[in-house]
Formats: C-alpha cells, structure tokens, sequence
C-alpha cells in the first residue's frame, strides 16, 4: 500500500491493532471500540482497506470462513475533500477503487468511483465505500456489512449517534469505532473496548519494538518515544485566588443541591458563567472580553459581572428564597472579588512567561504548545505573548509542522483544544492551562505531543490527580472485561502512577518556596469539579465543527432549548427549524447574501447544510483553498481590524465622524452607514485597501502596520470577496452541475477561484430549497436546529410542527 507514492509501513501497534480487530470480529463481537491517543489520522480508512483486503483474500483463496459478513464495507466520517484524499491511496499499482472497489457515497445515496463513474449502492454488494457525514444520512436502499465509523472526525455527541443511526438504518452486521482515548461510546451497544494506553503502548514498544513515522495510515508516531504514564504538572499558588475559588464553589454547590422544576435564577447562572471564564483566564480579562465577542463567543466576563453584581434574587420563594438569605452573598461577592483580583493585573499572565522561559531551558530545541479552550481565548493569550516576547499574534496560532523541523527549535504555538495534529514523531511539549473538563481528559493523553504540562493552583492539583487515575483505572477495567471475552488471558494489574510535578510549586503571591517542596493536597476541595460545572461549562458543551469551530453568538449547551422559526420548504414540503436569531444564507437573483432567519419570505432560495458540517457553502469552500491554521490566522487579521475601527469609533464617539476623519486621510467611503459595517462584520473588510491603513494609523494599531499586515489583510478581503461575488453568479447552476455528476461551466469557474481543487464534493453537502412558507416560534432542542424531520404534505403548516 502507498500514500502519495510512498510505501506505508505498518508498524507493530498497527498490526496489533488489526490483528485484535479480526479476532474480535472472528469471535462474533458486534461491535468494537478501539481508542486512540486523540490527534488527526487516518486509522478508520486503514481498517476499512483491512477488512476489505480480508474479504477479498478470502474469497480468492477459498480458505476458511471470513469473520468480515457479507454486505458493504462502509467507513463514515466528517472531513474535506474525500475524494482527493482517497485518489492518494493505492495498492501495488491499482487505486483504491481498481483494487478495492472503493466508492464515494453521494449525497442522492448513489456512489461514484475515483474515475467519476455513478452507479446504484446495490449494484456493488461487496464494495468499499466512504460516507462523508457532511452529507447527512442518505439512504443507499441496501443494507450494508460493516461499518467503520471515524469518531475522530466528528466534533460532537449528536454526529456520532447519528452515525450509529445511519449503521443500524441500514442493518449493519458488524459496527467498529476508532475513537479519542478518553470518550464513551454509550449504552446504545454491548461494545467491546478496546483503549491504547500508554502502559499497553509501553508493552507493545518494548517487546515488539518500532518503526519509522509516516503518514496519517499509521499509528507508528506513538512508538517514538516511550509513553509517558501520566501528564506532569506544574503547579502554582495564590492564596487569595484559591480562597476565592473555595468560597465560589461552596457556592455553586449549594445551588446545584436545589432540585426543584423552576430554571435558575439569572444571576446564579452567570456566576457561574463568569467563574468558568475567570478560571480559564491567563491574561487580561478586557482583552480575553474583545475577543470573545469578536469571536461571536458569548457574554463577555463585563457583562456577565454587571448582572452578577445586580442580581438580587428578589421575588424567589422556596428553596431558592433560602438560597438567596444563605449562600447568594458569599457567592455573589467572591466571583466579583475573583473579577476584581484578575481584571488589571491577571497574575497568571507571568506564571506562562515564566513557564516558556523554563520550557525552552529545559527542553532546549522542543516546540512548545499552548493549548486553550477556545478559538477566541487562544487568540487572547497569543496577543498576550506576542506583546510579551515580540512577534505576530497570528504566527503563533499557526499550527506547528509535523517532522523534526516542527517550526524551528523552540518554536512557541498557541492553539485551542478544537485544532487536532497529526501524530507527531518529533519531541513536542503541550502545556494545557488548567485542568481539563472530564469532556476532554483524554487530551492529557494526546499523541500529539510526548509530554503535557497541566498548569494548576494547589487546590486543583488533587482534582488532577483524581481525573487521570480514574481515567486510567476506567481504562484497565475496560482491557481486563475484553480480554476476558476475547479469551487474551490475564491482565496485570497496572501501577497508578504519582503525577510528577515538573515546574514548582511557586507563589504567586509571596516568595518561591523550596525546589523540593512538594504541592499539598487540599482536603478543602475534594468536589468533583467536572461534574460539578459540566452543565455550565459552554466552552466544553458548545457545539462546533472542526470547520467551523465557534458557530458563533448562538453556541449554546448541547441539549438547551433555543428560539426557533419554523419555514416550509419546497419542493417537498418539508418543515425546517431554524434558530430566530442567526442569519442564513439566501441567493438573490445573482447575488449571495447572509439575511436574518426574520427576513426571510415566501420565494427566498435557501441555503441548507445537509449533514453535519452545518457552516456555511463560502466558508466551506475556504477551508478547502486553506487549511485550518490559515483560517485561524485569517480570522485574527479580520478580527485585529475589526477592534481597530471600534477603538477610533470609541475615540470620535460617533460614526459620522469616523467618516469625517477617514476623508481627511484621503478616503473615497461613501457613507458613514459603509464604515459602521466593516466593525460588526456584515463586510469583509474595506474594498479600498488604503482604507484599512488609514484605519490602523487612526487607531494607532501597531498590529496592523507593522509587517506589512494591512496588505496581506487587503489581499486576503479581496479573495474572499472574489469567491463571494462568485457564488452569486455561480451557485445554482454548480449545484445543478454536481447533483448530475457532470463539470459544467459553473463548476469550472468556482474550480478556478479555488486553486484547481474539485469542489463538486463540497456542494453536494448544501441544498438549494425554496421558502414557502415562514411560520411562528417556539423553544426546540439544539439537535433539530437545521434538519429536517422528515417530508411533509403540501397542506401542513408550519405552526404544526413538532
């Protein structure tokens, strides 16, 4: 087998791997899990290809039964440009589909081979074929053999449970997972688990050795180094800070004691809101405020300490009337004293410079990344850095390069949890800033990187410990359960390992301690905090997409109602539920525009996602022209600009005379209403890119002057705008084009402006349907926003819809 001309080497964990896979399947398990150090790979298509290849073998040979059943192989994910990704693979000199039958599933349910060719699901019953989820669940009218899905792909629970779904929709013998060490697969199978810890990964390495890293097909990267048991930490403290902590969360405790049918009080909730962003805070809380609104993140910590700071809970009877005379004040005062004690001078902000200049002593020459919670904190602490050690904010949220150049020695990387590498071969350093929510333990376990640093105060420091053994024991037990049904024999049991802490304790409020003095553990604090703020915690439950990681203003808890308008669409009278709040995208004539849900009418032709990416057609199409860290870097330019015309609108105090002022410098804008668009974002940036200069040099924004930022800003605005003006013209007709399988001069044009690359794939994941009809509100569940539940009659309303 070869990636891009290149032999894959299958290393030992692959064909440990592979080898426990047929087992499993021989000894009738219906459904296996297998977990993997979290990063971004290729290891769901490798075991699509083996099983095919078994199958295969078997029936060439005619030798003894093949544990792979009848029926279709079908691997499904979420990713770009599958087909691309697909047309590197071969076997010997065949590609994928001469050697293996391997077929794309369309979006009509049909599939298409590598050279084009569309055909009926039915007509291959013992094919290969791949499922982009983007797509939705298009019915194939067969049923299928196995199904191999990539949980790894996928950014949230409901993408995953629709996967299984589609699975037993379509009668699945045999279902196989390759998931994130760390997630559950829930109680919907009998699954056998199978995770890859870094004490069998230490196993497997000594007594079978390694081999050389290449390529996302293999798992070799994780035999590069020995494992390490547990992530390290590094551990501060900050009496003030922690006394705060204690008094808040004695606080919330007390709320969550309360059960009663009535919502929280307002205030109380934003307390907690507030807290949850204080603590992820590593700089200045302003700064993190600006991006999180840039960013369409939510309430910044401002507000959120205004009604905090306002709520008296006055009217509240019951249990929350007790609430309100007892614990209301100390909560109420400590997380605005915790505001007050961060805002100026976040005392965290010289514990990460002094953790990078440690970083980079002690492991001389190794990356070292940051990691953060969220697209808009990461662009905070990068600004935080840049300002701090010199530099642009924007290179630093650049993802590293796999290999041992990885950047260059020392190279310094910011990152949010959403952004997933490769495995990496090369020594690298993760420092994740606090204690990760249970969501995410499995990224202390990252492949990645070889060593994460977990930055944490004395009191988390027990709550650290008590999150990785219980992952570790929840992991053994899960080996020990299948190696007895797969009949493996003993499992030892595993030492728990002492978390090692490599950096500290240091005192932030007073002075160092000893090197040798050892953190404490905080008989205080022995909540379970990730339970704790689970329901609360909107950074670890917002839904979001690898493509388009932060949806915006509107991400909200995955199974919180939300304000829905109901809209009956043509041609097939099927009832679309889409948030009242957010906007859509419409075609105009020729025009493509972004219009509220509110004003849409009868005749508007609508844009829809079909499946699970559920972003929008242009900014599909630019991820498939840039990869993920250009986008990153892309939207901090844009947002760099954006906080720029706001500061000069705060500094004139109105927008006209924004506009006087820009005239003054030579400006040709045409109306002060023009300019107010480039700050809330309904316009890319000014066409004129003088006007993005003039902007910066009225703002003093050395950011955008230094380095030539405002023209790589300029020419950046006018490739978008170019794509942009280009789906007006072209959208419905490439549509048209891409249903029918053929490239027509639509398609032509939009392959054009995208470098060459086929984008037919992208717009099968978007349908074009007419508004008939917009009906009235009503409060649904996050997982219904933007799908369809099914056809309806012509004669339905929409305000009878479920």
């Amino acid at each position: 087998m070869t990636d891009r001309g290149r032999t894959v080497d299958l290393g030992p964990l692959d064909r440990a791997t592979l080898t426990l896979l047929s087992h499993a399947l021989s000894s009738d398990q219906r459904s296996v899990y297998l977990g993997l150090p979290r990063g971004r790979h290729d290891l769901a298509v490798l075991v699509g290809i083996y099983l095919q290849l078994i199958r295969r073998g078997a029936a060439l040979t005619g030798g003894p039964s093949c544990p792979v059943p009848d029926g279709p192989v079908v691997v499904v994910g979420l990713r770009t440009n599958v087909t691309v990704r697909l047309a590197q693979l071969a076997i010997g000199r065949q590609n994928l589909s001469q050697a293996l039958r391997m077929q794309r599933i369309r979006g009509d349910g049909r599939v298409v081979d590598l050279q084009g060719k569309i055909t009926r699901a039915v007509d291959s019953p013992s094919g290969l074929f791949y499922l982009n989820t983007a797509l939705g669940r298009p019915s194939l009218g067969t049923s299928v053999g196995t199904v191999v899905i990539d949980r790894t792909s996928m950014a949230n629970d409901q993408s995953w449970e629709r996967a299984l779904a589609w699975a037993s929709e379509h009668d699945a013998a045999r279902v196989v997972a390759v998931a994130d060490l760390g997630t559950q697969p829930g109680s919907s199978r009998a699954w056998t688990q199978w995770p890859w810890t870094p004490a069998l990964r230490t196993d497997v390495r000594h007594t079978l050795g390694h081999r050389p890293a290449y390529g996302p097909l293999t798992s070799n990267a994780l035999l590069a180094h020995r494992p390490a048991a547990a992530p390290s930490a590094a551990v501060y403290r900050h009496e003030q800070l922690a006394e705060l902590y204690r008094t808040v969360v004695a606080g919330v405790v007390a709320a969550r004691r309360i059960h009663t049918s009535e919502p929280w009080p307002q205030p109380t909730a934003d307390a907690v809101s507030l807290l949850n962003l204080l603590w992820c805070s590593w700089g200045s809380i302003g700064r993190q405020d600006a991006w999180q609104v840039l960013m369409g993140r939510g309430t910044g910590a401002r507000a959120l300490a205004r009604s905090v700071s306002r709520g008296t809970l006055e009217g509240r009877a019951g249990p929350w009337g007790l609430f309100r005379e007892t614990q209301w004040p100390d909560l109420r005062r400590g997380v605005l004293d915790l505001y007050e004690l961060l805002y100026d001078d976040n005392p965290r902000r010289d514990l990460l410079l002094a953790l990078i200049d440690w970083a980079r002593a002690d492991r001389a020459g190794v990356p070292v990344l940051v990691r953060t919670r969220s697209r808009s904190a990461a662009a905070a602490v990068a600004e935080e850095l840049a300002d701090a050690l010199g530099g642009d904010a924007d290179s630093l949220l650049l993802a590293p390069r796999p290999g041992p150049a990885g950047g260059g020695a020392g190279a310094l990387h910011v990152m949010p949890y959403t952004e997933r590498l490769a495995w990496d071969a090369s020594p690298r350093l993760e420092l994740h800033l606090g204690v990760p929510s249970t969501l995410r333990t499995g990224v202390l376990f990252s492949g990645a990187a070889d060593e994460h640093v977990a930055v944490v105060e004395q009191s988390e420091y027990t709550w650290l410990e008590r999150s990785v053994g219980r992952a570790l024991h929840g992991w053994h037990e899960q080996i020990r359960q299948s190696a007895a049904v797969l009949r493996l024999g003993e499992v030892p049991e595993p030492a728990t390992p002492a978390l090692p802490v490599a950096y500290g304790p240091v005192d932030l409020s007073g002075p160092s301690p000893a090197p040798d003095d050892s953190p404490q553990r905080d008989s205080r604090l022995t909540l379970d905090l990730s339970a704790l703020f689970e329901d609360y915690d909107a950074s670890a439950r917002a839904i979001g997409t690898p493509a388009a990681p932060d949806r915006g203003a509107t991400a909200v808890a995955a199974d919180g109602p939300v304000p829905a308008t109901a809209v009956l669409t043509e041609p097939d009278g099927a009832v679309l539920w889409l948030r009242s709040d957010e906007q859509v995208d419409v075609l105009i004539g020729q025009r493509y525009a972004r219009v509220p849900v509110t004003a849409l009418t009868p005749g508007s032709r609508l844009l829809r996602a079909r499946g699970d990416g559920q972003s929008r057609l242009h900014d599909r199409l630019v991820m498939v022209i840039h990869d993920s860290a250009e986008v990153t870097a892309m939207d901090t330019m844009i947002g760099y600009f954006r906080q720029a015309i706001t500061a000069v609108h705060e500094q004139r105090g109105s927008w006209p005379n924004v506009l006087t002022a820009l005239k003054n410098l030579g400006s040709e804008v045409s109306s002060w209403q023009a300019v107010s668009k480039w700050a809330d974002g309904s316009v890319i940036a000014p066409e004129d890119p003088q006007d993005i200069h003039r902007v910066a040099l009225l703002a003093r924004d050395t950011r955008l002057t230094a380095g030539g930022t405002w023209q790589r800003l300029a020419r950046m605005a006018e490739e978008l705008r170019r794509l942009h003006r280009a789906l007006g013209h072209t959208a419905a007709a490439a549509m048209s084009e891409a249903a029918r399988g053929t490239e027509g001069p639509a398609l032509r044009q939009l392959k054009t402006l995208c470098s060459g690359i086929d984008v037919s794939e992208v717009l099968e994941e978007f349908d074009l349907v007419v508004v008939r009809r917009v009906g009235g509100q009503k409060s649904v569940s996050t997982t219904v926003l933007g799908r369809v539940p099914g056809p309806r009659s012509a004669s339905s309303s929409p305000q009878e819809a479920p």
